[in-house]
């Protein structure tokens, strides 16, 4: 889990990860008390308020769904100077990646 960040508004914005989701919203109702769902935006009995973003390639709108749902495949390009790197990653696995690299004649004071 990453530190959390304020968002503007108030309230912080927390990023979960996909494995963890269940067991954060049980912490988020043992904390704040049952809340009421609508969607993917709960309510709390204590005011707190909780609003679940799927990640890019996920459609869902009920956290049912959205627990449900595969982590969506995801491409990665990786680009710097004369070389790169490609990869597909699915969850927080690397399943196929390829690098390749040239070379690039530089200039010299001899102007070559």
């Amino acid at each position: 889990m990453t530190p959390a960040r304020p968002a503007a508004g108030g309230g912080r914005w927390v990023e979960v990860e996909p494995s963890r989701l269940a067991r954060w919203l049980d912490g988020f109702a043992q904390r704040h008390g049952a809340p009421l769902w609508a969607g993917l935006v709960a309510t709390a009995p204590d005011g707190a308020r909780v609003e679940l973003h799927p990640p890019p390639g996920v459609s869902a709108s009920t956290v049912e769904e959205l627990l449900a749902a595969p982590a969506p495949p995801l491409g990665l390009l990786l680009a710097r100077q004369a070389a790169v790197a490609v990869g597909l990653a699915t969850g927080d696995r690397l399943t196929a990646s390829k690098v390749d690299s040239s070379y690039v004649q530089g200039r010299t004071a001899a102007g070559g």
